[in-house]
């Protein structure tokens, strides 16, 4: 089972410290499909959570350290969250 944060009662600090409220965002795929199928406006043929989504996110941010100009600086938070 995938826990959210509302599960959790509080962002974890280590969490929070990078990505701010944004992690309240960060809901299961039922969540997000009831939130569509709601408003009638989608018919939804499928809402999956990614297997292992914090490695693409990990193998991304390493990308950008590695690639971008001041990479290192700007992406190190996320990969120490990450790892």
């Amino acid at each position: 089972m995938t826990r959210e944060v509302r599960d959790l009662g509080a962002i974890p600090s280590r969490i929070k410290h990078v990505v701010g409220w944004e992690a309240i965002a960060w809901h299961t795929a039922e969540w997000w499909r009831f939130q569509w199928e709601i408003t009638e406006l989608v018919d939804v043929a499928c809402a999956r959570l990614q297997d292992d989504a914090w490695r693409d996110w990990l193998l991304w941010a390493r990308a950008c350290a590695e690639h971008q100009t001041d990479g290192e600086k700007a992406n190190r938070p996320v990969i120490d969250m990450l790892v």
